[in-house]
């Protein structure tokens, strides 16, 4: 089992987790309800096919795509943009702490 799709399982059961604590809590209306239920049901899909089907990636117009598409962002790029956002939001942090 590649480790996308145990992340997937993982996220997929935390998504189950926060919808069980929203539905006996009270908490959310019922349009975070389908949201969960829409990301359970495609994190479950993705577990365990491995991919999406097909009849969802063309239902959704490309606004889904494939894990193999070449318009896929790569993890060496867009992970250091967010490590430089967090630390800007850090330093500015930081500053607005010392000027009170």
């Amino acid at each position: 089992m590649k480790t996308r799709r145990i992340i997937s399982g993982l996220l997929t059961v935390l998504l189950a987790i926060l919808l069980g604590w929203c539905m006996t809590q009270g908490v959310g209306d019922g349009r975070t309800i389908v949201y969960l239920c829409i990301g359970i049901i495609l994190g479950t899909t993705y577990t365990f096919f491995g991919r999406l089907p097909i009849w969802l990636i063309s239902a959704s117009g490309g606004s889904l795509s494939d894990d193999d598409d070449p318009a896929n962002i790569s993890a060496y790029v867009y992970l250091p943009i967010i490590v430089a956002a967090i630390l800007l939001a850090v330093i500015i942090f930081v500053i607005v702490i010392f000027m009170m």
